[in-house]
């Protein structure tokens, strides 16, 4: 069969074209005959049947045959052709930013790794969409021209902006009008840790779950809330700024502006400084001290702590635990108020320390409503790498898209 060329454009109107229509149910709810689809749909059975030969012939879709368990006649159904065409995300953490190539039911066809020289937002973009163009043209297979991006920070999702990441220093950075003109692609924005939850709520340990909560801890924490198996976005894309709730009144100053946000507490940087200031008054010893070359307290790294922690060192288990009873009590919270049946937990911290995650958990089962948190299922991410990036360019072909051919 031909490689037939074609680009996705989204579709500002609230009206879906029969091809999108059809490929978002075939993403959502996979493998179906054409009688389901007809009902998913809404379309007609000549829209469908005609529909689904053009998409045929563009090798997106499939016939399988799947036996009935009565037995007689397989049944024919209708799947996305896999690994036929790629889809891109990229998701920017710690400084590097991960481009992952899909396939429409989120299968991982190819991965890079793309370090960046400077925190400042321009250069940052600028490497990210030379890498691309790039990595592109070394690619085996067609790849549809739309871009997902997992960012940091407040990201208005109906304009493309990074309204403010704190911790970066980035503010009112239109990231989605910047990368779509050095491309030539239409592209579409989320933040990073919500990005991460989709990817989790449709391929990892949230699958199993109609309402649960994401969150993501590492240099921030931020959440991402689902309904119902829908991302709650809230008026502009906002819903989840867990990092930023107050848990101390008389606190710090938060990078945000606001005084004692759960961001000084149970990130990163708040294992970091705990951790540098115990080791300051030498009273007992440590693991960490061999960390520690000459005294430069400013070696040692949250993932040193972690990894203390896990191996019992006493110092480090009292730092994570007090980091992690923060972030137990901002989950109590979100049980009372939102009563999800799992909270998967994600982000580099959790991921690299089970101390971390434990005490959270604990903390959150004995402050929150015993009805509501009785029977919650905790997980960690099964997505660490990836997830961002197949979760933000699912969350762009989320979006009203249309299909249209490049003859």
């Amino acid at each position: 069969m031909a490689t037939v060329k074609f680009m996705i454009i989204p579709n500002k109107s609230d009206q879906k074209g029969s091809k999108t229509s059809i490929i978002q149910a075939l993403r959502m709810h996979g493998s179906m005959p054409r009688i389901k689809l007809t009902k998913v749909t809404e379309l007609s059975r000549a829209t469908i049947s005609s529909t689904i030969s053009e998409l045929m012939d563009w090798n997106l879709v499939k016939e399988t045959e799947k036996a009935p368990s009565t037995g007689g006649r397989p049944a024919i159904s209708l799947e996305l052709v896999p690994g036929s065409h790629g889809i891109m995300g990229a998701d920017l953490d710690n400084q590097v930013w991960t481009l992952g190539v899909f396939d429409l039911l989120g299968n991982v066809l190819h991965m890079t790794k793309i370090p960046v020289s400077s925190s400042q937002p321009e250069t940052a973009i600028q490497e990210l969409t030379d890498q691309t163009s790039k990595f592109v043209k070394e690619l085996d297979i067609e790849v549809i021209k739309m871009f997902g991006l997992g960012v940091p920070g407040l990201v208005d999702t109906r304009r493309g902006i990074i309204r403010s990441a704190s911790d970066l220093g980035w503010s009112n950075v239109n990231i989605e009008e910047i990368v779509s003109k050095k491309l030539g692609w239409p592209t579409v924005a989320i933040n990073r840790h919500r990005a991460r939850g989709l990817a989790e709520c449709r391929f990892g340990s949230g699958s199993s779950y109609k309402h649960m909560i994401y969150v993501g801890v590492g240099s921030g924490i931020a959440a991402g809330i689902f309904n119902d198996r829908q991302l709650v976005s809230g008026s502009f894309g906002g819903a989840g700024e867990l990092g930023h709730i107050t848990v101390e009144p008389d606190g710090p100053v938060c990078p945000c502006g606001n005084n004692g946000c759960l961001h000084l507490y149970a990130t990163a940087s708040a294992i970091e400084q705990e951790a540098r200031r115990q080791l300051r008054s030498g009273q007992e010893e440590s693991l960490l001290t061999d960390v520690v070359q000459g005294n430069d307290l400013q070696l040692l790294q949250a993932r040193d702590v972690c990894l203390a922690a896990d191996q019992g060192d006493e110092l480090a288990i009292r730092v994570v635990n007090h980091a992690a009873t923060y972030l137990g009590i901002a989950l109590a919270n979100l049980v009372n108020l939102l009563n999800p049946e799992a909270i998967i937990l994600g982000g580099s911290i959790p991921s690299m320390c089970s101390t971390y995650v434990q005490t959270a958990t604990k903390v959150m089962k004995q402050r929150s409503m015993m009805a509501l948190s009785a029977g919650i299922a905790v997980d960690t991410a099964v997505l660490p790498e990836i997830g961002g990036a197949l979760g933000a360019i699912n969350f762009a072909l989320d979006q009203h898209f249309s299909f249209t051919m490049i003859q």
